[in-house]
């Protein structure tokens, strides 16, 4: 054999053990296969009533010829209010400004024509009332203190502490998950181990906003406006997989 075959031999040589160490099978241990699980997903819930509200409260005044006249006019209504509201022991740290805007006000035609009317001043506050026994009275102060500047928005019963409900609602969850997850286990000829996962998401849902009524502040019999919380119901859904044995 000379040199140049001696070399292409080797050459073919080296190939054929590259190719076949590229070849080689792989092997997948039992130890790296992933556990088996059976996953459910349920949802509980509990009513709870709402123990305090927030309100929004707007500060409105128009004047037809002077935009400061209109912001100084908005002030002092904002200034009865807040103290209104610091009177019916309503916190400083419980009221907060929202907004505060001066512009031009206009009448629309339909001939998408306007007139200049005046000047529009205006504060928005957001109050929370953390005592729903009083919250109508106090409402009313505001409406009286403001006058005709005020105007209440509306009224947003919440609850202050959900913990209770949320106990109730994810003590449900797990109720219903066990009873899902056994289920499937009969049915599908498996033994539950333990919990591999488990993870949650709350959600609550308040009432609807409560309309004021204005007019009742103005009463004769000088009645409180009766504030009706309802119930908001927290929900608590949990994700949950169970080892299969």
């Amino acid at each position: 054999m000379n040199a140049r075959s001696g070399s292409l031999a080797a050459a073919v040589a080296a190939a054929a053990l590259v190719l076949t160490a590229c070849s080689s099978p792989t092997v997948v241990s039992p130890d790296a296969q992933a556990p088996r699980t059976v996953s459910v997903s349920a949802t509980g819930q509990a009513d709870a009533v709402p123990d305090a509200a927030k309100a929004a409260i707007t500060i409105e005044v128009t004047d037809p010829a002077s935009a400061q006249q209109a912001q100084a006019d908005a002030a002092t209504a904002a200034t009865a209010v807040l103290k209104a509201l610091n009177a019916a022991g309503v916190a400083d740290a419980d009221i907060a400004t929202q907004g505060i805007n001066v512009s031009p006000a206009y009448n629309y035609t339909s001939d998408g024509g306007q007139t200049l009317i005046g000047y529009r001043a205006s504060q928005s506050l957001t109050v929370t009332l953390r005592d729903l026994t009083t919250a109508g009275s106090t409402l009313d102060s505001v409406v009286a203190a403001g006058g005709n500047a005020a105007r209440i928005d509306s009224l947003s019963p919440y609850v202050t502490d959900p913990t209770v409900a949320a106990n109730k609602a994810r003590a449900q969850a797990v109720d219903i998950a066990e009873a899902q997850a056994e289920q499937y286990a009969q049915l599908l000829g498996f033994t539950l181990g333990p919990v591999a996962s488990v993870s949650e998401s709350s959600s609550t849902i308040a009432p609807p906003p409560i309309a004021y009524a204005e007019d009742a502040a103005a009463s004769a019999e000088k009645v409180p406006t009766p504030i009706e919380p309802g119930t908001t119901q927290v929900s608590v859904t949990l994700n949950v997989a169970w080892s299969i044995e």
